[in-house]
């Protein structure tokens, strides 16, 4: 998903997800939509209210139990080690049953509240939804199975292939909603920017091909590891219910390709592994976009075009037959002291003026010393006259 526009992406192209859209509608004016009259003439009470006197019932099943248990212990009917073993079943039984009022009051008011504000994800597995929408209607109830072990039974619908059965045992498989995670590009424009910036938000110093050292951020692939670490604590941050709203609400893909994503456990795509296939598909597109969006910087550094301006210097001068000593600025007179070179002089002119007396004095005359005036003091002497003139 190189390209990604958040407005496009909310238009929701997957035929699907018109189904999902009508489904939740219903939903919603059934449970916000009422009128005055039904709100007295109420055919059913409200979801938390049929849960609970579920609950109820299901407790005073229990302390049925209990109570014939010690019954049949008090006539003999049953052993010490057998009651012991059945009391610690009912025990079981009194935990699991507040672990489901806990967990399923908790996602059913979690599921309303996303409902009502319009954030529910297409990226929600539509058999958890389901479970819960038969929750609120009070199509799915408690109960002690054969073996006295609490469950959720009943049937529920799902919008896209119908209906199904429900028996769920573990009180941590009562399904919870998925909402909408944020556009993606307000999380990733800003990683995809920061990529081969120092601290200070400057391109890094690198050495080009001509040894140079110029400010670059470098080619994108050079982020490989920056963009796969960001991406794995995104991931991890959102978690599976995260990625499940980036399949469908940003990918738009169908609720069994979501399915089949997540399920595909310990997924290897070649380069890295991953929890499920879903991980590795919201990754390449994490990654396709970062690259897409992602903008080289490339400029000499400052060291680099200073050097340039001083052999531009040097070949303008050059140029005017003014040759410019790069090094050796000073050199040594016969009798101590040393002379400036054409170069001091024509980094700063003023100071030649200023000092062409002095200068004058301690060039000595021939009259004055054998030795012979070299090639770079006469010239030297020659461009302190020149342009002090």
């Amino acid at each position: 998903m190189k390209d990604y526009n958040p407005g496009l992406a909310a238009q929701k192209n997957n035929p699907e997800q018109k189904i999902i859209r009508d489904a939740r509608n219903m939903e919603y004016d059934r449970q916000f939509k009422k009128t005055s009259e039904q709100r007295l003439n109420q055919e059913y009470p409200n979801p938390t209210g049929i849960f609970d006197a579920e609950v109820q019932g299901i407790a005073r099943a229990i302390v049925e139990k209990a109570s014939d248990l010690t019954n049949e212990k008090k006539k003999g009917d049953i052993g010490n080690a057998e009651y012991a073993a059945q009391m610690a079943n009912i025990q079981q039984m009194v935990g699991n049953l507040k672990s489901f009022k806990a967990n399923i009051n908790t996602n059913i008011r979690a599921y309303n509240e996303a409902l009502k504000n319009g954030v529910l994800s297409y990226g929600m597995d539509q058999n958890d939804e389901a479970v819960l929408i038969g929750l609120n209607k009070g199509e799915i109830n408690l109960d002690l199975d054969e073996n006295n072990r609490v469950k959720l039974t009943g049937k529920a619908n799902n919008p896209v292939t119908g209906e199904f059965d429900v028996n769920i045992y573990d009180a941590i498989n009562i399904p919870g909603p998925v909402t909408k995670i944020a556009p993606i590009n307000l999380l990733l424009d800003p990683i995809a920017k920061s990529l081969g910036l120092d601290g200070n938000g400057q391109p890094q110093v690198k050495i080009d091909e001509f040894g140079r050292k110029i400010l670059d951020t470098g080619d994108i692939s050079e982020h490989k590891q920056d963009i796969i670490e960001f991406s794995q604590d995104a991931l991890d941050e959102v978690g599976p219910r995260g990625i499940r709203s980036y399949l469908g609400d940003h990918m738009n893909l169908s609720n069994q390709e979501i399915k089949n994503l997540m399920e595909h456990l310990n997924f290897n795509d070649g380069d890295h592994e991953w929890e499920n296939a879903g991980q590795a598909k919201v990754f390449q597109s994490l990654n396709d976009y970062i690259g897409n969006k992602y903008q080289r910087q490339r400029r000499p550094h400052p060291d680099t075009l200073a050097a340039q301006v001083s052999n531009q210097a040097s070949q303008i001068a050059a140029g005017k037959q003014v040759q410019l000593a790069s090094d050796d600025v000073t050199q040594p007179m016969p009798g101590g002291g040393t002379l400036q070179t054409d170069a001091m002089v024509m980094n700063d002119p003023s100071a030649g003026v200023q000092e062409m007396g002095v200068m004058q004095e301690l060039v000595p005359s021939p009259a004055m010393s054998p030795l012979r005036k070299t090639k770079k003091s006469n010239k030297a002497l020659e461009l302190i006259k020149k342009y002090s003139a």
